[in-house]
């Protein structure tokens, strides 16, 4: 009965998701393309969020510092969850994505996505990549605060999964800061398989920033295991 429970609350959740994209994101989406305020635009998920997470027992709590928005910077974060994203864009601020080339051909999804400044990328054509650490400096020099998922999928059991080689690259090219965060507790309220959402609570955790300065000393690899050290030391 429990597991029925939860598969009817979480197909609800992600019902509330869709339906609040076509009816409480196109308006702000509107009134930000009218009076450009294009980094206003991802700020929609407090709001929405504040409303829905409480209606479904999802409780969020942020525990130690979070950095200017202003200060900005490419967050790295550990992915247990789809609800990860709500969770950050709820919770610490609006960033864009490195995100599928596809997505962005999606009607209406893939224009929003573009208009929070999110980078297409094409995985495993480091051709059609080339000019990603520029577009990655650009973005954060503009204020645009980037975040991306080293792990590359979700974990099952909440346990850090291997880091992918490529963003360490990319990002110690780019030459830019980077903002380790842990999250706890999404595979739980969450599950990677099937639908069922359990109520819970959601830690955010967030890290020092490791500055440009010190990134440029370090090798790649040196790079992904201080992060990889700084995100798993909260788990």
């Amino acid at each position: 009965m429990g597991l029925f429970r939860a598969k009817i609350r979480g197909f609800f959740f992600y019902l509330s998701v869709v339906v609040g994209m076509f009816t409480f994101v196109p308006p702000w989406f509107l009134y930000c393309v009218i009076f450009r305020k294009q980094n206003l635009f991802a700020n929609v998920g407090k709001p929405f969020f504040r409303i829905v997470f409480p209606i479904f027992g999802v409780k969020v709590k942020v525990e130690g510092s979070l950095p200017e928005q202003s200060q900005a910077c490419f967050m790295l974060c550990n992915h247990q969850s789809f609800i990860d994203v709500p969770v950050i864009l709820y919770k610490v601020f609006p960033v864009a994505f490195l995100a599928k080339k596809s997505l962005f051909k999606i009607p209406y999804f893939g224009q929003m996505l573009a208009y929070t400044n999110s980078i297409p990328i094409v995985r495993g054509d480091s051709n059609a990549n080339s000019d990603l650490q520029d577009k990655i400096k650009h973005r954060i020099s503009r204020n645009f605060p980037l975040m991306a998922f080293p792990e590359g999928t979700r974990s099952k059991n909440g346990e850090l999964l291997p880091f992918k080689n490529g963003i360490f690259r990319i990002i110690k090219k780019s030459g830019v800061p980077i903002f380790p965060v842990t999250i706890i507790g999404a595979h739980k309220v969450l599950p990677k398989t099937g639908i069922a959402l359990y109520p819970g609570e959601i830690k955010i955790i967030p890290h020092r920033i490791i500055t440009a300065e010190e990134i440029e000393k370090l090798t790649y690899e040196e790079l992904k295991d201080m992060v990889r050290e700084e995100i798993s030391k909260s788990l």
